[in-house]
């Protein structure tokens, strides 16, 4: 999208000082800005007095009054639950680790809240606060170049924020119309940033944490057990199949998780989750932290997703790729062969084993700076 074609950005504002600062650059570069404040999650249908959600629109209109644009609040709790928490429920409900914020921001952010901008408030691109970069620029001032080519996903400079993986679905077409304009910048500069245009209240607030738009939860065992009824198993140990006692549900574990178990059955290192089996619903464990059963080095993707829209040429051709990888955000890069398996598969040869790399884990691939997989 040629930069001198966008004068109306629609900004995702959440009440946080990453999202206040980005509408603030945004309008200081001489953009005409409208707030979105996105409602994705019912906490009066939860049952939830104190309600988060009405401190935080609080706070996006006191930063939209202050920076001098408008705020819309758009409802997308029904697109929310269907798209994204049912699907966390059904692989939690077969003891599959999955990460909502992924979807979250592929179906919705990337997704609703781009049609709503774009339909509704005529805006012709969308930014978020995200840490993050992309090869148009922070703000699509290389769009004009690179119009005939793909967008790629680049690493935020600040490698500790950086929310890429998080990006790693986004589609190539929503990409192409998002700005992350604090994506050059490091978590201290944007606190700064907030404090000397007198948002101080914002620069002090702590950073939200859990998943997203439900947030962290002190008893996340208890929340789950809201939505998916209780299903007892065994807890066994993987060498000797031996029952060491019963769990009320898998969708309670993941892999690498110490476990108690019946005090005669009790490890001085520990018991740790080695396996789990959903048709069963069984749980494997093993003694220690370090045992083999808990380490990985190869392991198989199922249905990538590219963010440029196609298969890399040397995978096409069926040629292994050098790449690097992570399993979570806050995980080291690590080296791996990648090769094509198959129409819609990849294994993945770790260059080191890896701890625990749970079924229906997002792993990313990234070539340089460019996130180009995940799943």
């Amino acid at each position: 999208m040629p930069p001198n074609t966008i004068r109306h950005v629609a900004c995702a504002v959440s009440g946080g000082v990453d999202s206040a600062v980005s509408a603030y650059l945004l309008k200081r570069r001489g953009f005409a800005v409208s707030g979105v404040y996105m409602v994705n999650w019912d906490h009066v249908e939860e049952g939830v007095t104190d309600c988060p959600r009405e401190r935080d629109l609080t706070d996006a209109r006191l930063i939209c009054d202050h920076i001098g644009i408008p705020l819309t609040v758009v409802n997308f709790v029904k697109e929310y639950w269907q798209s994204v928490f049912q699907y966390l429920l059904e692989n939690y409900r077969d003891g599959r680790t999955v990460c909502p914020d992924v979807s979250c921001n592929r179906l919705i952010k990337f997704g609703k809240l781009h049609e709503f901008a774009l339909k509704e408030l005529r805006a012709d691109a969308i930014a978020t606060g995200h840490f993050a970069r992309t090869s148009q620029g922070d703000f699509l001032e290389h769009a004009d170049r690179l119009k005939d080519k793909p967008v790629k996903l680049l690493a935020a400079r600040d490698c500790i924020k950086d929310q890429t993986y998080f990006l790693s679905t986004v589609r190539q077409a929503d990409l192409r119309r998002a700005m992350f304009p604090i994506g050059s910048l490091l978590k201290p500069q944007v606190r700064q940033i907030a404090r000397d245009i007198g948002l101080d209240f914002v620069a002090q607030k702590r950073e939200s944490m859990g998943i997203c738009f439900i947030g962290k939860r002190k008893k996340f065992n208890l929340f789950v057990d809201q939505y998916i009824e209780k299903n007892a198993g065994e807890i066994r140990d993987i060498e000797t199949d031996e029952i060491l006692g019963m769990h009320e549900g898998v969708q309670h574990y993941t892999l690498g998780k110490r476990i108690t178990a019946d005090s005669r059955h009790q490890s001085p290192s520990g018991l740790f989750v080695a396996a789990i089996d959903p048709s069963s619903r069984s749980i494997y464990t093993c003694r220690g932290p370090y045992h083999t059963s808990l380490y990985a080095q190869e392991f198989t993707v199922m249905t990538p997703s590219w963010i440029e829209g196609c298969w890399p040429t040397d995978l096409a051709k069926g040629e292994p790729v050098q790449w690097r990888y992570r399993c979570q955000r806050t995980h080291p890069l690590l080296y791996c062969t990648v090769v094509r398996n198959g129409d819609h598969r990849l294994v993945v040869r770790s260059a080191h084993p890896i701890r625990a790399p749970a079924i229906g884990q997002k792993k990313v691939l990234i070539k340089v700076k460019m996130v180009n997989i995940k799943r």
